[in-house]
């Protein structure tokens, strides 16, 4: 064996083995999350702001994906992920009243998906909510 073929075996077992525990790190995080109850609010389509610069043209918009906020009651708070999506489609779980098992992160939450790998969506908003029920837990605290 030459030295440029023993260089290439070793460089393939060193992305194998940093595939293998990059593949491990991600599956021990997904199982260690800690996931509660909570329930679908709404669902709306997003559509952002394009500011208008330079002149009006005839070109359509450029393609972008089709993204949804989500918004998920959990305790007294409500959590606006996005939901973005190559196609338009968005699982049956986000339809208004629909339970849902959730994980905060950080700015990330966690969907459960029946059927399907965990959801995950950036928060891009946090407000709280008004309620007998709530008043009762801030007192607690």
């Amino acid at each position: 064996m030459n030295l440029e073929a023993i260089v290439t075996r070793i460089l393939g077992l060193l992305i194998c083995f940093f595939l293998s525990v990059g593949t491990f790190t991600a599956q021990l995080s997904a199982s260690t999350r800690q996931y509660q109850k909570a329930v679908v609010v709404s669902a709306q389509k997003y559509e952002p702001i394009t500011p208008r610069r330079g002149k009006h043209t005839d070109a359509p918009p450029p393609g972008t994906e089709y993204d949804y906020d989500v918004a998920i009651r959990l305790n007294c708070s409500v959590y606006v992920g996005r939901y973005q999506s190559a196609i338009e489609y968005l699982p049956a779980v986000f339809s208004p009243n629909q339970p849902v098992e959730v994980s905060l992160e950080k700015q990330v939450m966690y969907v459960k998906v029946p059927g399907s790998r965990d959801v995950k969506m950036g928060i891009v908003e946090r407000r709280g909510e008004p309620g007998d029920s709530c008043n009762g837990a801030a007192n607690l605290r």
